[in-house]
């Protein structure tokens, strides 16, 4: 299960599935994003588009779509019970969806950190517990998380590939 809720994680999580088949053709991909993650052959449960929010109208506007996605994305974890969640930045909804993978056993990848350095830092000690392995792209992200107690790799910003 691949989940990336904003354009920028969809980019990003495209560039990561189409990287992984390169290991392993055989690899399949479903979860939320947009048009790059479809166009790498990532079987899209829903369109990050349509759960893209700023605001608190456009949340409420848009509250029923984001929670009917994160029932299926939950019903999909007992049913298809994938090998990882690889789930890229989007927090107010990758973060419960992290806390329900874990309670399934689904190991999870968070890739494209939460930036818990700059507000919400609160958030560190559910990360901590929910999420197997931190991919962080900024230097200072690997000492920040390492000294809260996560499971922290720093991978390079997926923009230098794209220069």
């Amino acid at each position: 299960m691949i989940v990336a809720g904003e354009a920028s994680g969809d980019l990003h999580g495209g560039n990561l599935v189409r990287a992984m088949h390169r290991l392993d053709p055989d690899i399949s991909f479903y979860g939320v994003g947009g048009g790059r993650m479809k166009g790498a052959g990532v079987e899209l449960m829903a369109d990050a588009a349509d759960m893209a929010v700023v605001g608190l109208t456009e949340v409420a506007r848009k509250l029923w779509t984001i929670l009917r996605v994160m029932h299926r994305l939950k019903q999909s974890l007992s049913q298809a019970s994938p090998d990882l969640a690889i789930l890229i930045d989007y927090p107010d909804f990758n973060l419960p969806l992290a806390r329900a993978a874990k309670r399934r056993g689904i190991k999870v990848l968070y890739y494209i950190s939460p930036q818990v350095w700059a507000w919400r830092k609160g958030r560190i000690k559910t990360i901590r517990r929910v999420v197997d392995r931190m991919a962080v792209i900024l230097p200072f992200e690997e000492a920040f998380y390492r000294e809260a107690g996560v499971n922290v790799t720093f991978v390079g910003h997926p923009l230098l590939d794209e220069v």
